[in-house]
């Protein structure tokens, strides 16, 4: 979605610029300039990393570090949402299921998703059972756990991204700019 807006917004701009209507290209490229960041930020930048010692959540202009010891539960649904230190952080990145991206008689749960299927005779055929990321969060909290990781031993570091920040502030003034001249 990310790479079809930018791709649009610079269509947009190259087209007023091929039509000769230099006016008409300066009024839009904040606009599209700020439309560009929004989307990077709402959109391409979000995500969730597991490492060794713990998650890294990155959203729109914040980024935290949680270390796995400071982790007290972890919701896994259409969201990631991991309690630590006191507050919930919700990770816009996240995998989310399956069935969330299509509809249809495809998507229904039966016999066939689990680990066994079903043959008409009534025997049973053992197929490899998949991971999807939403199950590699959990398991790397849980073997984490296992390890002798304690819940109250770390603390949580959320830093502004300064970079994304500054860029979409200089968005939104340029918008503001060129709707004062």
């Amino acid at each position: 979605m990310a790479a079809g807006v930018w791709i649009c917004a610079a269509g947009t701009l190259a087209w007023l610029l091929v039509a000769g209507d230099l006016n008409a290209a300066i009024r839009a490229a904040p606009w599209l300039v700020l439309l560009s960041w929004f989307v990077y930020a709402s959109q391409w930048r979000p995500c969730l990393r597991i490492d060794g010692s713990g998650f890294e959540v990155i959203n729109g202009l914040r980024d935290h570090q949680i270390p796995f010891g400071a982790v007290k539960d972890i919701e896994v649904r259409f969201t990631t949402a991991i309690w630590a230190a006191g507050k919930k952080y919700v990770s816009w990145g996240a995998p989310t299921p399956p069935s969330a991206f299509g509809s249809g008689f495809q998507n229904e749960v039966s016999l066939k998703s689990g680990p066994f299927t079903v043959l008409p005779s009534n025997e049973r055929i053992s197929r490899p059972e998949t991971r999807t990321g939403r199950e590699a969060i959990v398991a790397a909290w849980q073997d984490a756990r296992a390890a002798g990781f304690t819940s109250t031993c770390e603390v949580v570091v959320s830093t502004w991204n300064v970079p994304v920040a500054v860029v979409g502030l200089l968005a939104i003034l340029s918008v503001i700019a060129a709707a004062l001249v």
